[in-house]
């Protein structure tokens, strides 16, 4: 098996390539820019392809000179820059992907495994939201709200159409709230599942107004890896998306409890009630991950103690 990860030098993508690493693979990261910081540990071991997804003769070329079998498609773009930019946002995230699957079926890829987000469900209310919390399974209403979000609907639909008519087999994953080392290095330091652990690890104070008492299900970057590496790895199975997360809910305080037991002056003000993204409509809840566990033999290794226990030693050893 020979692995292409595009967008392998970003904050899944990275962990993603260190993980095929550790398993005994030496992985192609396909990117568009040149940027080792989070990959600076297992860069002797990854043979790296600069290009745009947009790019389809690129696109080919990596796949044909390195005689890939599978591909992880985890580049994307982001956050509020996808919101001000929608048109940029769909060409790339749904082109980008679009140009992928053509690429994986002209030169008989054997799987594309396609990194979708949590917020293909759009609100989360009802028994799935506070104070109930059920866990959200895969067939619950999808109804994204933000660009980038309809981007990921739409893409993980694209690729059940290539897997049922083209010959392509495809898997989707649905990543609950992801926290790890990266984000405030590649996306600014708008996340606040970065600031609350990157703050005090640099000695500042992590304020937030609201959301303290908000569950949510946040998994660590190495779980979204072993995710993604079972994913691709996996015999067939019968469904094509999965949810990746723990299946626990934690709060922000479930946070400033453990992060209070590696850095014990860590200052820290948290602000009680719901929805600490801020966004316009409730995001936070659990998921289900039956299907996962059952398909693909996943299981997150990762609880909130030992999540943040590695992420601060990730910082030490990253230098980020």
């Amino acid at each position: 098996m020979k692995v292409l990860i595009t967008g392998g030098m970003g904050v899944i993508g990275a962990e993603t390539s260190r993980k095929f690493v550790k398993e005994g693979h030496r992985p192609v990261i396909f990117a568009r820019h040149r940027d080792d910081s989070l990959i600076g540990d297992i860069i002797d071991k990854v043979d790296v392809e600069l290009g745009d997804i947009l790019d389809m003769p690129r696109i080919l070329q990596a796949i044909k000179k390195h005689k890939v079998t599978h591909i992880v498609h985890s580049a994307a773009f982001v956050g509020a820059v996808s919101a001000a930019n929608p048109a940029l946002s769909i060409q790339v995230n749904v082109l980008g992907l679009v140009n992928v699957l053509e690429a994986a079926r002209a030169l008989d890829v054997q799987r594309v495994v396609f990194t979708s987000a949590k917020g293909v469900y759009g609100p989360i209310i009802g028994e799935y939201g506070a104070p109930i919390y059920k866990p959200m399974p895969e067939d619950m209403p999808k109804n994204p709200k933000r660009v980038y979000d309809s981007g990921k609907f739409i893409g993980e639909n694209v690729c059940i159409y290539y897997h049922d008519n083209m010959g392509l087999e495809t898997v989707s994953l649905r990543f609950a709230s992801t926290y790890g080392p990266g984000k405030t290095a590649r996306h600014g330091p708008m996340a606040v599942m970065s600031r609350i652990v990157e703050n005090p690890a640099h000695g500042l104070p992590f304020k937030l107004e609201q959301g303290g008492d908000d569950k949510d299900d946040f998994i660590y970057n190495k779980d979204s890896a072993l995710g993604i590496y079972l994913a691709t790895v996996a015999a067939p199975r019968k469904s094509r998306v999965f949810n990746i997360g723990t299946g626990t809910g934690v709060t922000l305080r479930d946070f400033e409890k453990v992060i209070k037991k590696h850095i014990p002056n860590a200052v820290m003000d948290i602000g009680g009630g719901l929805n600490f993204y801020g966004f316009a409509y409730p995001a936070t809840g659990i998921y289900d991950i039956t299907r996962a566990k059952d398909e693909l033999g996943y299981k997150p290794e990762y609880d909130l103690d030992r999540g943040i226990a590695d992420y601060l030693a990730s910082l030490r050893k990253l230098g980020v």
